[in-house]
């Protein structure tokens, strides 16, 4: 499975705002961000799914998930338009 284009897909459904710039956004720290956020939203909605999911892990992958993104607009706010295609 392509996490990170999961990951960006994800991001430009959470993030209409920023969609133009998730997708064009095209280097290696932000594509390790995008497959991180894959991984981790894909793994945060199997423990959703579960019929009695433990709150702890279920909280800790939110809390990962809102981490992820707030560092994914940080880095996309602070890019120069070279970097993206």
């Amino acid at each position: 499975m392509d996490f990170e284009k999961v990951g960006r897909a994800r991001m430009m459904m959470r993030l209409p705002a920023h969609r133009k710039k998730i997708s064009d956004a095209n280097f290696e720290a932000i594509n390790e961000l995008m497959e991180a956020y894959g991984v981790a939203v894909l793994s945060r909605d199997e423990l959703r799914e579960q019929r009695t999911p433990d709150p702890e892990t279920l909280e800790e992958y939110e809390a990962l998930c809102q981490q992820l993104e707030d560092d994914i607009v940080r880095m996309l706010a602070s890019v120069s338009p070279r970097m993206v295609r």
